[in-house]
């Protein structure tokens, strides 16, 4: 009689794993809240716009609405910087009650149809005490994830549903001014923001993400002293390799700000309108596609690797921009580009995670977006003026030049290596409370142990 043997336990797919941790709670939640204050927060600068042109022109509209994303780009690191030093949980009650406060008097204006250079103060009050949600939610991953494969699906799964919201938004709009009016389209997209600020805010605090404030670093006592100034001044920007992060992403934001004013120019002038759905949503739907794909593709291979090939993969496509005169072809490189879009913003929180602590991670995930910002206002400007002269060759090269830069600097890039973290910020990344795939990279043999004596756990290195 044989006796039967116990089988030896499996573990669980890694895909399996991922798909349990998205599908359950907080995390299914806290996509949902991300997907909601992505939308809602996009809503409002177009019902904004619409709302004062409605009753001031689109001459005074289109200054205040500029005014809006000029701040909002060039002030998110530093909201970000208030969270990270001051305890992201306390700012963001602090901010969110504020902004409330101060959309309250902007809905008020528009209603009571103010000056619109008393509309103007209030809305960059209101976008510089706005609570940003969407980095704050970017640094709760980690705290979630229990290993590398959970961490990349559930940046997956938000960067996914960020697209999304990005072509929900518009719809949602044209739909509330429909059936609102400007100005209660706008308070109704106010209303929205704050409830979504709420309903986060309750999250983090039974979730425990965010509540306390970070402790500080103890650095090496050679390299305490200059590395405390430069992250006083610098913040994230002072992290090894974070420059190296956002190059492509400065690329990126070129190609997306020129594109927008280009495409429907160039369509108007070619009496092509009906070009104008497909050729903007492009990118989009390349994104929405690539980013699916990617989170369920198994590359094995280091993330700078990874950032490096996707960064070429989305510049190659937009290197041929000036041969895109026909309008099939425009459409086509488009969404070609566009598939690397969403992975590389993947990779990119992927690499802030890895490579960051916590005294600058929500900082850190801000600058992705306004990376992006900047360079989409500035490039926008520049090729509206060329635009208005009708110089579509002209146009078309600067993007190429644009994705030429970003294609070369991934390949100089390609030797790029994080240097191991000092052993003092090491052994507080990767404290208990961390996921692996959050831990600062560098060989498990320079970490130190901590005070009872116990071996570090390993740490992913993300270099090639």
């Amino acid at each position: 009689m044989k006796i039967p043997t116990e089988r030896p336990h499996r573990q669980p797919p890694q895909s399996a794993s991922a798909l349990r941790l998205l599908a359950s709670p907080p995390v299914r939640g806290l996509l949902t809240i991300a997907f909601l204050a992505r939308t809602t927060s996009a809503v409002l600068p177009i019902t904004l716009l619409l709302a004062l042109a409605h009753s001031h022109g689109y001459t005074r509209a289109a200054l205040v609405a500029g005014a809006y994303t000029f701040v909002i780009a060039f002030c998110a690191p530093l909201r970000g910087r208030l969270l990270d030093r001051l305890g992201a949980h306390c700012m963001l009650t602090l901010m969110g009650v504020t902004t409330a406060m101060v959309l309250g008097l902007v809905a008020c204006s528009i209603e009571l149809v103010w000056p619109w250079w008393t509309t103007l103060p209030l809305v960059i009050a209101a976008t510089l005490t706005s609570p940003p949600l969407n980095a704050a939610l970017r640094s709760s991953w980690r705290h979630l994830a229990t290993d590398e494969a959970q961490l990349k699906a559930v940046h997956s799964a938000d960067s996914v549903l960020e697209e999304a919201g990005f072509v929900l938004a518009p719809l949602a709009a044209g739909i509330a001014i429909t059936a609102l009016g400007p100005h209660h389209a706008y308070e109704a997209a106010a209303a929205c923001f704050i409830t979504v600020t709420v309903l986060y805010l309750t999250a983090a605090h039974r979730h425990q993400l965010g509540t306390t404030r970070p402790a500080p670093n103890r650095a090496a006592p050679a390299t305490a002293g200059s590395s405390r100034r430069r992250r006083r001044w610098l913040g994230a920007l002072a992290v090894p390799g974070m420059s190296a992060i956002l190059l492509p992403l400065l690329v990126m934001g070129c190609i997306f700000g020129g594109t927008s004013v280009l495409v429907p120019a160039y369509l108007q002038n070619q009496h092509a309108t009906l070009w104008l759905g497909p050729l903007l949503a492009a990118t989009s739907i390349g994104g929405v596609i690539g980013g699916i794909v990617y989170a369920t593709l198994e590359w094995n291979s280091g993330l700078w690797r990874k950032y490096q090939l996707l960064t070429l993969g989305f510049a190659l496509p937009s290197t041929l921009l000036f041969l895109a005169r026909p309008l099939w072809l425009l459409a086509s490189l488009l969404f070609l580009a566009g598939l690397f879009v969403t992975p590389l913003f993947i990779n990119a929180f992927l690499l802030i995670d890895a490579t960051t602590t916590d005294d600058t991670r929500v900082e850190a995930n801000t600058w992705v977006g306004a990376s992006t910002d900047i360079p989409n206002g500035i490039m926008a400007v520049i090729i509206g003026t060329l635009a208005e002269h009708h110089r579509w060759d002209t146009a078309l090269l600067t993007l190429t030049c644009c994705a030429a830069a970003g294609a070369t600097g991934a390949l100089l890039a390609s030797a790029h290596r994080t240097p191991p973290a000092p052993a003092g910020t090491a052994q507080h990344a990767a404290s208990s409370s961390d996921p692996p795939a959050a831990r600062l990279p560098g060989p498990p043999d320079k970490q130190q142990d901590n005070a009872q004596g116990a071996a570090p756990a390993p740490a992913m290195d993300p270099r090639p």
